[in-house]
């Protein structure tokens, strides 16, 4: 609200993404941010605050492999610097398909999985689903319950099917984005893509998801144009990634909880 009674919408940014992509779109070629984010419905302490620091970087050139490979390396070399403590020394990184861990802990066949072979195996596992559960809900109920629990040592999981992959570019079989998380003892790090820069691809994309959400009765946001407008401009193979500072945090110093590296936590201002 502006001194004179203007009043504007805004709300506070789950992530820098947007407006990076811009900049990549205005010329820049090799970009990072270190910001505060905020995610709203999340738990307060263990591995999880509604308030945290984010590193975000992207780069033209390279695709979500050289990413992994990168975020690989920056582990090690942060880890390196805390020689006392060392987390990482010796330690295999692993990649894995997330097709191949369905197939392994729940014998789904993601290539061909249908929204009611999802149903299938959540009703063969007593995971809770709702009627109007989308296939992006089912999946992700399923990888809660059956995959993530069995996501041990530290694991890039990649090619994410494509609707929990919106903002990225598709495998050559057009079933999976290139997207990956990498995991370390079970604990979620970052989220990284080969950045989707096709315009009319991505606007398809945005129609798809607000449709999705105005069948659901959920909130439906604005395209954000000046971003598709941009997009035709960034002509290479470009990747990004967002890595939780607070996390790696807790996870270089060996702490289990992520109020013993953060000063101001939401358990301390709320409670």
């Amino acid at each position: 609200i502006e001194p004179n009674g203007k009043e504007y919408p805004a709300a506070l940014i789950t992530s820098p993404e947007y407006s990076m992509k811009k900049l990549l779109g205005n010329g820049m070629k090799k970009i990072f941010t270190i910001t505060k984010v905020f995610r709203n419905h999340e738990e307060f302490g263990g591995n999880h605050n509604p308030e945290f620091s984010m590193l975000e970087w992207y780069m033209q050139g390279g695709d979500y492999i050289d990413c992994m490979n990168e975020t690989e390396e920056l582990i090690n070399f942060i880890d390196q610097k805390l020689q006392s403590n060392s987390r990482f020394k010796d330690v295999l990184f692993q990649k894995t398909r997330v097709k191949d861990l369905f197939k392994k802990y729940t014998a789904l066949n993601l290539d061909s999985a249908k929204i009611n072979n999802l149903k299938e195996v959540c009703d063969k596992n007593g995971i809770h689903f709702a009627d109007n559960d989308t296939e992006s809900d089912l999946f992700y109920r399923i990888f809660l319950d059956k995959i993530e629990p069995n996501i041990s040592g530290t694991q890039f999981v990649y090619d994410y099917p494509k609707h929990q992959a919106s903002l990225s570019k598709l495998t050559d079989d057009g079933l999976y984005g290139q997207r990956f998380e990498l995991y370390v003892d079970g604990l979620e790090l970052c989220n990284g893509f080969t950045e989707l820069t096709d315009t009319q691809e991505q606007k398809e994309r945005f129609i798809e998801e607000s449709n999705e959400r105005k069948k659901l009765n959920k909130k439906v946001y604005p395209i954000d144009e000046a971003l598709l407008e941009l997009l035709p401009s960034i002509n290479q193979h470009t990747y990004g990634n967002a890595l939780g500072i607070d996390r790696l945090h807790m996870i270089l110093t060996k702490r289990n909880k992520i109020e013993d590296v953060m000063l101001f936590n939401a358990n301390k201002i709320f409670k």
